[in-house]
């Protein structure tokens, strides 16, 4: 699906660029041949108003005095010629002279196609020459122009158009294969995502279920027992159906975070105040567990966000650090708050298994675990530091981990102050 996805995004892009592309050489290529032509008979019009004064070599050159050698019109090869109809004199006079044979013939071949023809301009395709006849007395003046210089120009700017279309084309497909690669990349993501959200959720619904129908059957087959001899096993389906509400909680939660990140109402609020109410309740957690919650919050800090879930992100943080601690004596969780130039900073460390590099790179990642067994143990599915990561993205902030023998594992969330 991806790879036929990338083929025709780069199908279509280089379908539009190079119907583009070929758009904008033509019309230059085009452009350019009627500029030549407009410039050939600009030159053809201006030498049909002064007098003739030929002067023939092997190539049959024009040149019209010093004044004019190095003028406007002199990359142009342009001589003229008057034939007077009823005489059938051609001038300059006496060239029949000066000239061979040959030469002879391609001057009474040109005057007379030129002659011939009704229009007033036109191309002599045999000599490559374009004329113009202007009407004098008892005759006509015949300008004729050279079309080698038109040719040669519009033969090197075709040759410049192919170089410059191909080089463009293999240019623009390496571009769009990168485009290509960083359009997809999100949709590529998403869809492996998704199938590793459902082959996720299959595997931890599976645990659960196998659990509780295990459960059933032995209830079941102790129909003659009592509600309070089968507690036991109602305990464990209990427990198990929790478990998988909390996973569709989360999973809920994650899905319209995704979506409906705008949606959340976000005022001013005392920031300060509501973590050291989303913290307290975890003293008696911490209690249990043998550990010490130290709790270190600068009082008046302002945010603007939302309640609801800036109380969830402090409940998850605090939890997976009880969790995830080691059982010693003196083991302490510190949660800080404090106020650093214009940020909120909020931390959260506790001492525990050592979190790697490569594992912090995937850390906010649904369903990943770093000791997978023990999570499980504690009834996590993976879930929360994701939710945790969506709660300071929906907020314009920043969570990052880090971990060390010595200082532990400490998660720190940056926010902007209100």
């Amino acid at each position: 699906m991806i790879r036929r996805l990338k083929i025709k995004f780069v199908l279509t892009v280089m379908f539009m660029i190079t119907v583009l592309l070929i758009a904008i050489l033509a019309f230059f290529y085009i452009h350019t041949g009627r500029t030549l032509y407009n410039d050939s008979m600009d030159a053809m019009r201006d030498y049909s108003a002064i007098q003739p004064s030929m002067i023939f070599n092997d190539r049959f050159e024009k040149i019209f005095g010093s004044e004019n050698g190095n003028g406007k019109y002199s990359h142009l090869n342009i001589f003229i010629i008057e034939y007077y109809t009823n005489s059938g004199i051609i001038v300059p006079y006496g060239f029949e002279e000066t000239l061979t044979d040959e030469q002879k013939d391609y001057i009474y071949y040109v005057v007379g196609s030129a002659i011939e023809s009704d229009e007033k301009n036109g191309v002599i395709e045999k000599y490559n020459l374009r004329y113009l006849k202007t009407d004098i007395n008892s005759g006509v003046k015949i300008v004729f122009l050279d079309k080698s210089y038109e040719d040669l120009t519009l033969h090197s700017l075709l040759i410049s158009i192919l170089l410059i279309g191909c080089g463009g084309l293999v240019c623009f497909f390496l571009i769009t294969l990168i485009i290509c690669k960083i359009a997809v990349s999100p949709i590529e993501k998403s869809i492996k995502q998704q199938k590793q959200l459902v082959a996720d959720v299959s595997h931890e619904l599976k645990t659960p279920l196998s659990v509780i129908g295990a459960n059933t059957e032995i209830i079941a087959s102790h129909s003659e027992s009592t509600v309070g001899d089968q507690s036991k096993w109602l305990g464990y389906i209990k427990n198990e159906t929790e478990r998988m509400a909390n996973l569709i909680s989360g999973m809920l939660y994650l899905a319209k975070s995704d979506e409906a990140a705008e949606s959340y109402e976000k005022y001013a609020l005392d920031f300060s105040n509501l973590a050291l109410g989303a913290a307290l309740p975890f003293e008696s957690v911490c209690f249990e567990k043998g550990l010490e919650l130290n709790c270190n919050i600068e009082p008046g800090l302002g945010i603007n966000g939302n309640r609801e879930l800036l109380v969830r992100l402090v409940g998850i943080l605090i939890d997976n650090a009880v969790k995830y601690s080691y059982p010693v004596k003196d083991g302490k969780v510190i949660f800080n708050l404090f106020y650093a130039q214009d940020r909120i900073i909020m931390t959260v460390n506790n001492k525990g298994d050592i979190i790697t590099p490569e594992q912090a790179g995937h850390i906010f990642e649904r369903f990943y675990r770093v000791d997978e067994s023990r999570a499980r143990c504690e009834g996590g599915f993976g879930l929360g530091l994701s939710i945790a990561k969506s709660i300071v993205d929906i907020h314009g902030g920043k969570i990052t981990v880090k971990s060390s023998r010595d200082d532990g594992t400490t998660f720190t969330c940056t926010f902007k102050r209100l």
